[in-house]
């Protein structure tokens, strides 16, 4: 496996210069501009490196600042500018807040608060798997959540495997994991930093049509949808592919007390990260309300 990496790094780094060249050399076509032929070289070098990881995705990312005013299409105060962009730090500011959550496990600390509010019939268990995921993942990157839940489904799937070993369970495993993934997806569409095309569009409609989308009116619209759709989901999962049944699990508030035992008190630093999670959540939900103030000082 290490030598196949690093078969593919060195075969990255050297196809995608390669690729560069061969497309400056050629020319652009008669119906491309060579400022349009040179950003698509540069592009496609991108491209290569990305997949093949020749180079750390971030410094990748970067080329445009090196490459663009070296190759005369555009001056570097121009190409530099976008890095600055207001969805840069949005995106900034989300990932950070984050990684504390996930750092100190505040995530798991709620995914098992609200798992407690579920009962213990499978078909509400599965949406109560459904609401926590879908809660997390308006704040944290959907694949971290459903990385995160996946492993407190099993234990669960495994309690009820335990407890009764005469009756099949496979409509509640299924319904259960199709449940997590979903719920993912349908979560991160409610809030501008739940998935990186949310703010990218918002992005788009503002500079390229002067639409101005706060975080307050995209959950408006979004966050309503999204809840529909959970909705749905959870009932096409319980109530018409696969069934789980409504028989209590029996234990199950046994394994997710000892689950909440074992993370103890809340911690310093998570009182702390708490704090500053709830003060921008607030802050992103109140901009316009903010700025008005700032404004008329």
């Amino acid at each position: 496996m290490a030598k196949l990496s690093r078969w593919r790094v060195q075969l990255g780094f050297t196809l995608g210069p390669l690729v560069l060249a061969a497309l400056l050399v050629a020319g652009p076509p008669e119906t491309m501009t060579p400022d349009s032929w040179r950003i698509l070289a540069l592009t496609l070098l991108m491209a290569v490196w990305w997949v093949t990881e020749a180079l750390p995705i971030a410094v990748t990312a970067l080329l445009p600042v090196a490459l663009i005013p070296l190759m005369n299409v555009a001056p570097i105060d121009g190409v530099a500018a976008p890095y600055a962009n207001p969805l840069v730090f949005l995106f900034l500011g989300g990932f950070l807040l984050a990684e504390g959550i996930q750092r100190w496990n505040l995530h798991r600390r709620l995914a098992l608060r609200v798992l407690g509010f579920s009962g213990t019939r499978p078909d509400w268990v599965v949406g109560g798997f459904m609401a926590a995921t879908a809660l997390l993942s308006m704040w944290v990157s959907n694949t971290a959540t459903a990385a995160l839940m996946l492993p407190i489904g099993l234990s669960v799937l495994s309690l009820v495997e335990e407890s009764d070993r005469e009756h099949n369970h496979q409509n509640l495993n299924v319904a259960l994991l199709l449940g997590i993934a979903m719920a993912a997806n349908i979560g991160g569409m409610a809030t501008l930093i739940g998935t990186p095309p949310n703010a990218l569009l918002a992005g788009y409609l503002r500079d390229s049509h002067g639409l101005e989308i706060t975080f307050l009116s995209w959950m408006a619209v979004a966050l309503p949808l999204a809840l529909v759709l959970l909705g749905m989901a959870w009932s096409l999962l319980t109530r018409r592919l696969f069934d789980p049944g409504h028989t209590p699990i029996e234990g199950l508030e046994t394994l997710l007390g000892r689950e909440r035992a074992d993370l103890g008190p809340l911690s310093a630093p998570q009182v702390m990260v708490g704090l500053v999670f709830l003060l921008v959540a607030v802050a992103w939900l109140t901009r316009p309300l903010i700025e008005g103030v700032f404004q008329s000082l």
